[in-house]
């Protein structure tokens, strides 16, 4: 605790990007071990499934774990409550799952959903124990235990699913995973955050904790919908193998899409709730956090457009080739998603909360409409529709930092200009080498994949000679300083 607050949100972003990478690394692995066992149908059948599940778990969480992290001060009464309170309704969400897993099998026409859903939703029975234990370590900036559980858990789940696979399970490969890791990463958590659960419940408490937590939970629910609302309509109007490919395709853009901005939000998120009282501090240190997310996300984003045909085929196979397409269109939504990732700490941290379900409400509105009209276009289509609306929404998320916070549009581009540039120079790089290797290489060759890495880095290095850019350099400056830091720590 002797550490700056600062120092201690370093070593947690520090944490959170390790398991970030362990987990990514072994999931990327793991999709290309498990694309050549199974097929898209059974990728398919769990991308539907886990519509339903990841609605229960919205509704199950109720904003209670942003809760004991963001208050000032928590007591034994308060996290007793908000233990039995969740764990009462993830219990009923477990119920209703079961006897709902039919009804929700008719809506996608394919009856093996029920099954599916109904084991998975076990799941339900054991999050919250993992919910409270992880919010306990969070209060306290413990990220280095929480990475630790999930790296484990990351671990649990890709082997069980391996072995599953190999086994001849099947779609059940997947979801035996899930189950696995589940029940690991909930023990490592009560093991490190040394808490005992308790079913005591005190209705005052309750009360004083419910607003803040339903507009979260609200959010939530507006989240799922948004994050589902394509996987719906896909399993609707299409089929099991369309939403396959497209399930693929989002998997693989979202190892970078997800995890480049929001493997600092869960920290950003503690650090930014102890200087709520301080607008000036928090936009400097907002400024930072999204100039380094735009370092990342550009070039990650833009070689994977161009890489993503030899990507594609070499590492799924030739049965996935229908992914390529909208992985590619994925890629422009992903990035303006994580433009805007770093702002969500601020806005829980400062309760700006109502103001984004109202940006949220929008969005998805717009979404829907979109995906129903370019449906008929196929996945494709679709993915069009998410970076249309996508744009909408980083206006929307933008407008509320500049109405609520000492923070402008000329800030947010000071932020983006160095990125973008390096951004087009790499573009321009990809797009030549793609051209004359072309009538040489076949797209999806092995060594299409090397020319066009390659073209990505000489660009990179080429507009760094050109613009100079000091965040590059202050990025650098700041991992390596941690890593060492902690390499010096534990000798």
């Amino acid at each position: 605790m002797g550490k700056n607050l600062k120092e201690r949100t370093k070593i947690a972003v520090f944490w959170n990007i390790f398991n970030i990478l362990f987990s990514k690394t072994s999931r990327l692995i793991t999709s290309i071990i498990l694309a050549r066992l199974l097929f898209p149908e059974d990728f398919g059948l769990y991308g539907v499934s886990l519509i339903v599940i990841r609605l229960g778990r919205r509704i199950s969480n109720f904003g209670f774990s942003t809760v004991l992290v963001q208050k000032d001060e928590i007591n034994r009464a308060e996290i007793d409550t908000i233990f039995t309170a969740s764990f009462v309704l993830n219990l009923a969400v477990f119920s209703v799952l079961l006897a709902g897993a039919p009804y929700f099998a008719r809506f996608v026409h394919n009856k093996a959903v029920v099954d599916l859903v109904r084991v998975i939703a076990l799941t339900f029975i054991f999050n919250t124990f993992i919910m409270v234990g992880e919010s306990l370590l969070k209060r306290e900036m413990d990220f280095k235990h929480i990475s630790i559980a999930r790296s484990v858990r990351s671990a649990a789940n890709y082997a069980t699913a391996i072995v599953m696979a190999l086994l001849g399970f099947g779609v059940w490969s997947l979801i035996g995973g899930e189950v696995v890791a589940v029940l690991v990463n909930m023990v490592l958590v009560l093991a490190f955050a040394r808490w005992m659960p308790r079913l005591r419940y005190y209705h005052a408490v309750f009360k004083k904790l419910y607003s803040y937590g339903m507009r979260v939970s609200a959010v939530d629910y507006l989240n799922y919908f948004i994050n589902n609302v394509d996987y719906m309509l896909i399993g609707r109007y299409l089929d099991m193998t369309a939403l396959g490919y497209y399930e693929r395709a989002f998997n693989l853009m979202s190892l970078t899409r997800r995890q480049v901005g929001r493997s600092m939000n869960e920290a950003l998120f503690s650090a930014f709730s102890r200087i709520k009282n301080d607008p000036q501090r928090i936009v400097r240190n907002l400024k930072q956090i999204v100039n380094y997310t735009a370092l990342i996300a550009y070039p990650v984003l833009i070689g994977l457009i161009f890489l993503a045909p030899s990507l594609v085929y070499n590492l799924y196979g030739p049965k996935w080739i229908l992914t390529i397409k909208p992985l590619q269109i994925m890629c422009i939504s992903g990035l303006f998603q994580t433009l805007i990732t770093g702002f969500f700490s601020v806005i829980y941290a400062l309760d700006f909360v109502t103001d984004r379900i109202k940006a949220q409400v929008v969005y998805l509105v717009l979404l829907t409409l979109i995906i129903y009209a370019l449906i008929p276009y196929g996945i494709n289509g679709v993915a069009w529709a998410v970076v249309i609306a996508s744009s909408v929404y980083v206006g929307l998320i933008l407008r509320i930092m500049v109405v609520r916070l000492p923070f402008t549009l000329l800030d947010f581009w000071q932020t983006q200009k160095g990125p973008f540039l390096y951004g087009l120079v790499q573009i321009v790089f990809s797009w030549i080498a793609l051209k004359i290797a072309l009538p040489f290489v076949e797209v999806t060759s092995i060594p299409m994949f090397f020319i066009l890495a390659g073209a990505s880095i000489l660009a990179l290095l080429t507009a760094h000679l050109i613009f100079r850019n000091e965040g590059y350099s202050r990025l650098l400056a700041e991992v390596t300083g941690v890593f060492f830091k902690k390499k010096n720590g534990s000798q």
